[in-house]
Formats: C-alpha cells, sequence, structure tokens
C-alpha cells in the first residue's frame, strides 16, 4: 500500500511539474501571437482528445489527454488553409517575419524566464546556501594555536568566498608555509583568524576537520543498498578519519571492491554501514572513459536559509538560470561527442520518479528541480529539429536569408524528417526509463 501510494503521489508531483512548465511554455507562444495581431483558435495543455474545456472569444483552451505537451493553434499556421480576407490579415504564415521569429521563441524563452522567477523566488524566501563548519581542532595543532574552535563556520579564506569544507581544505593543502587568513563566524559575530599551514610532504596541514555530509545517495547504488542516507554524517572509513570529502573519494577509488565500513552519525547516533563498492565506466569532460570504483554518494553541505532583497534576488536567479542553461548545454554537447553516457537522459517515468523524490526531500528542492526542467525544456525546445520551436526558428532564418519561404515540398519533408527523429528521441528516452525500472541500468552511473 506505501508503494502504491508513493507512486501515486509522485505521479501528481510530475503533473503538478509537467503542467506548470508546459504552461509557461505554451502561455509564450500565446501572449506574442495576440500582442503581433495573430489569431489563436486553440490553446491546449496536452495533446489527443479533449478532456474538459471552454471557449472565451474565438479562442478554445482546453485539457487534453496526452499530457507530454501543448500546443497553441494559430490562424493560418498550417500551408493551404481556406481563409477569409479578414483572416488572412491575422494568419500567422502572413506576418512578417521578425514576428513570426518573436511568436516561435516566445515558448522556449518563457520557460527560462519561469526558471529566473522561480530560482529568485528561493533566494527570496531563504536559498539554502552552504556552509564549512569546523568539527574539530586537532589538540596542540597549528588550528588550535590559531584561535579556532569546534563549530566555527567559515566564512572566507584570504578573500576568497568558502561554502564547502572541501574548498577550504584544498585551498590550505595548496599553500603550505603560507600565512592564510581566514573570516570566521562563531554564535553570529565574524572574527579574523591567521595562520600558517604546516608543510607536510608538500601539502598544507593546520590540524582542522570539517562536517563531512552525504549531499544524495543514488537510487540502487552500494550505498543506498547498505542504508546509507542523505544528510548522514561521515566520521570514518574503515576506523580510519573523514576531515574532507577526498577523505571518501580516496578510500572508494583505492577499495578494490572490498567492502568499506562507514561510520556515520545520524540523528545524534553513531552506526555503521558495510558498503561493497563497485567498478563502473565513467567518461570526464575532456578525457577517455576509465574504470573506477564507486558507490553512488554526492557530496553534500550543512546550509542555511540566507534571504535577499527582491533585486539582488533577481540578479542571483538570473545566474543561477544561467548556470543550469550552460550545464545543460554541456551536457547534450558531451552526449552528442561519445563522452557521456546517453543512458543518463531520462523520459517520463524518471520525471515522475525524481518529481516524488524531490518533493519529499522538501519545497526547496522540489521549486529548484521544477526550475531545473524548465531550463531543459527552453533548451531542448530550441534544438533545430522540425517540429520543434527550434526547427521552426532555422526555417525562419532562412527565409530571412533567402528572402522567401522554403517550398511546400521541402517543409513537408523537414517535418517528416522531424516527426521521425522525434519519435526516435522519445523511444529511446522511454528504453532508458524502462532498463532502469527492470534493473538493466543505474540512474545513480
Amino acid at each position: 500500500m506505501h508503494v502504491v501510494l508513493y507512486n501515486l503521489y509522485s505521479i501528481l508531483y510530475a503533473m503538478i511539474v509537467l503542467g506548470v512548465l508546459i504552461f509557461a511554455h505554451e502561455l509564450g507562444h500565446f501572449l506574442f501571437a495576440k500582442l503581433s495581431g495573430v489569431g489563436v483558435l486553440k490553446f491546449s495543455l496536452g495533446f489527443g482528445k479533449k478532456i474538459v474545456g471552454f471557449k472565451r472569444g474565438e479562442t478554445e483552451y482546453l485539457i487534453s489527454a496526452f499530457p507530454l505537451g501543448g500546443y497553441v493553434k494559430m490562424i493560418g499556421e498550417e500551408d493551404g488553409e481556406e481563409l477569409s480576407p479578414e483572416d488572412k490579415k491575422r494568419a500567422f504564415n502572413n506576418q512578417p517575419v521578425y514576428k513570426r521569429l518573436a511568436i516561435v521563441f516566445a515558448g522556449p524563452f518563457f520557460n527560462i524566464v519561469l526558471a529566473v522567477l522561480l530560482c529568485s523566488g528561493l533566494y527570496m524566501a531563504g536559498f539554502p546556501t552552504p556552509y564549512a563548519r569546523v568539527a574539530e581542532v586537532a589538540p596542540g595543532s597549528i588550528a588550535m594555536a590559531a584561535g579556532f574552535l569546534p563549530d566555527d563556520v567559515v566564512m572566507k579564506v584570504d578573500g576568497e568566498d568558502v561554502e564547502i569544507w572541501d574548498q577550504l581544505s584544498d585551498y590550505v593543502s595548496d599553500h603550505p608555509s603560507k600565512e592564510l587568513t581566514f573570516t570566521v563566524r562563531r554564535q553570529g559575530v565574524l572574527s579574523t583568524l591567521k595562520a600558517t599551514p604546516a608543510n607536510v610532504n608538500g601539502k598544507g596541514s593546520l590540524g582542522l576537520s570539517g562536517v563531512v555530509l552525504i549531499g544524495s545517495v543514488l537510487k540502487g547504488s552500494p550505498a543506498d543498498k547498505a542504508g546509507v542516507n542523505v544528510k548522514d554524517r561521515v566520521l570514518k572509513i574503515n576506523g580510519g578519519k573523514v576531515s574532507a570529502w577526498r577523505d571518501i573519494v580516496n578510500a572508494v577509488t583505492t577499495s578494490k571492491g572490498e567492502p568499506l565500513t562507514f561510520t556515520v552519525l545520524r540523528d545524534g547516533k553513531e552506526s555503521e554501514f558495510k558498503v561493497i563498492p563497485v567498478q563502473k565506466e565513467e567518461k570526464g569532460k575532456d578525457k577517455a572513459p576509465e574504470k573506477r570504483f564507486v558507490v553512488g554518494v554526492q557530496i553534500g553541505a550543512e546550509t542555511e536559509n540566507v534571504p535577499h532583497g527582491p533585486v539582488e534576488s533577481l540578479k542571483l536567479g538570473a545566474e543561477k538560470t544561467y548556470f543550469i542553461a550552460d550545464m545543460t548545454v554541456g551536457f547534450l554537447a558531451r552526449v552528442i561527442k561519445g563522452k557521456e553516457d546517453s543512458s543518463q537522459i531520462g523520459g517520463p517515468i524518471a520525471i515522475v520518479q525524481l518529481s516524488g523524490r524531490q518533493a519529499r526531500q522538501g519545497l526547496a528542492d522540489f521549486v529548484l528541480f521544477m526550475a531545473l526542467l524548465s531550463v531543459n525544456l527552453g533548451v531542448i525546445n530550441l534544438v533545430p529539429i522540425p517540429i520543434l520551436d527550434g526547427g521552426l526558428l532555422f526555417f525562419l532564418i532562412i527565409e530571412t536569408v533567402i528572402r522567401r519561404q522554403p517550398s511546400i515540398r521541402v517543409r513537408e519533408i523537414a517535418q517528416q524528417v522531424g516527426l521521425f527523429i522525434l519519435i526516435s528521441l522519445m523511444v529511446f528516452v522511454f528504453y532508458n526509463d524502462i532498463m532502469r525500472l527492470l534493473g538493466f541500468a543505474d540512474m545513480w552511473k
């Protein structure tokens, strides 16, 4: 019963996500069509048979049966339509190229705008901001002599912002025998501490340990099967102290597949979990594929909600959206070049699973997931495949260059090619989803 309810809630969350994203996308087309004087006959969330709807003026507003998309049907959008003289003036295909470009581009653009607004709202409400907290100060260490105390939050080192412990740890390691200046927050008061890391085999050391948290446990991974949870604080691996995330990485990658005993702090109690690393082939951005041992955990950090003003939130929201878009484009480029595993691409089933998972992690995670998907939808729709907005934009650019529309025959062939590509992509992502459900592929790969 619990599994059934979990799946039903996941489907509900996915419908909310897709509904909002599709509505924003189609609203962009709709508003710019209206602003351009183009008649709009239908505004539909979903494809196929009408479930419910109403008519206002000349436009019918619908919710249709197949929820993976939507459409805005405009007057004169299709070749060969019989139109009255009045409708010809309001026909999409009879508008200047710049108006048609604006109408087509508005869909993906509104998805980007939605992502900016969602991220900005998170920043205004208090976006979870990671911070680096001192867990332990070794007795007699340089850090103790410098005045560091457990629970100090390190904000900056030499003027550079510090968000996660490994940033601080790496900076200290890279600057042996050099005096460093730390901005530390202690019980809400900022202070400055200075310390010179000892040179230990060419690496800097202060005698500080940070709070090392599990940020995510990927479904079906060795860590997941062993019982490791998100927000577990890793204290030891095989009895060896964990001072930074790289200690976990080193222990896993050098394990040769031997079981590792993770000692974690959860809800104030220490627990042990036996995790057996598995070997996976991973592709780097600019490196050939290589096999390495992994357990399916990702770095996390303690966070605090830091609210921002409206103007700063909008700026930060735009920066966050740009980061997501850059990440999305980079991933797609690496998949095309064969430098990224295409089995990571998910379809509707993956969206359902991830929607439920993100919703259970909290409203902020769910909203951020929605923003990420909105950016993905906007970016993918700009890919120059006929049928997608990017394909239409491509033909409009050609029309601008050659000063006439490509022939009806050329457009028909392009539509057929685009439909074939789109169906092939849908089959591919459904295949990935099904393989993950059956256990033949790993979402955590």
